[in-house]
């Protein structure tokens, strides 16, 4: 299996190529660089699309040619794609263990992001997807998992444990409901998560965040700040017709971390508390 990474030539484009390839090379898994040109139709001359071209393969080929010396056991391929960038990346994503792109929306960045590729890609991809700002991983510690007792929390949990077994992270499981009166079976949601990741994966140490003064996705953006990692669920099953979760919206638009969102596999699904 490979990561796929969606180059698009921005300065930030190495960070996002460096956190795939480290991933790439602790799972033992192979590494797609992925450049798409726009169609045809948006260069006025061709003069102007072959330059857009050749610039593309000269961005793969030097990125390739660096990662091959950072990290030499990874097994790093090229494609050049024409089309439109996040549904061409999104059409391709079931063939690849993770999907994983940059974004320009650095921490406290506000506003609505469909323009923006990664968000789109978030959208409409049918695999896991890894959102990467420019931020520096010093000082960061933990991996932060959103709960909510659905099965896509569930299946986010379990990814976020193994995460943090990995890196040799603390597990942080995050729920929140919001300001007003707690509904019923809240707190078991928090409890039960705990005691998941206590007998699935006891080497991991796990703190319990409640945060009943926030909304969810307010509440992951804020374990998101300090946190090495954000791992979250994403209700839409991709493609271009989905809808993204309100929660993973906000989380989006206000990246803070590395920010991986899962998809449910059906055992997750029939397995949900």
């Amino acid at each position: 299996m490979q990561i796929l990474v969606a180059l698009d030539g921005s300065r930030s484009g190495g960070i996002v190529a460096d956190w795939a390839a480290d991933r790439a090379d602790s799972l033992g898994l192979g590494l797609a660089l992925v450049h798409v040109v726009p169609g045809e139709w948006v260069y006025p001359r061709e003069a102007d699309r072959q330059l857009a071209v050749g610039r593309a393969d000269d961005l793969l080929t030097s990125e390739a040619a660096r990662l091959a010396d950072i990290f030499p056991a990874v097994d790093v391929v090229t494609k050049r794609l024409s089309g439109e960038p996040a549904e061409t990346i999104a059409a391709l994503s079931s063939d690849y263990e993770l999907v994983v792109v940059g974004t320009d929306r650095g921490p406290g960045t506000e506003g609505q992001g469909y323009g923006s590729v990664s968000f789109q890609v978030a959208v409409t991809s049918n695999s896991d997807v890894a959102v990467i700002p420019a931020v520096s991983p010093q000082l960061r510690s933990g991996v932060a998992v959103g709960v909510d007792g659905s099965a896509e929390s569930l299946d986010a949990l379990d990814f976020a444990a193994g995460e943090a077994l990995r890196l040799d992270e603390e597990l942080i499981i995050v729920h929140a409901s919001g300001p007003g009166p707690e509904p019923a079976g809240d707190t078991d949601v928090l409890e039960a998560s705990v005691q998941r990741i206590k007998v699935q994966f006891p080497a991991v140490i796990v703190s319990a965040r409640p945060d009943p003064d926030r909304s969810p996705g307010e509440a992951l953006v804020a374990a998101a700040r300090g946190a090495r990692l954000l791992v979250m669920g994403c209700k839409g099953r991709g493609g271009l017709s989905v809808l993204l979760g309100s929660v993973a919206q906000h989380v989006l638009l206000h990246v803070q971390c590395p920010t991986i969102l899962t998809r449910a596999t059906p055992e997750a699904r029939r397995s949900a508390y």
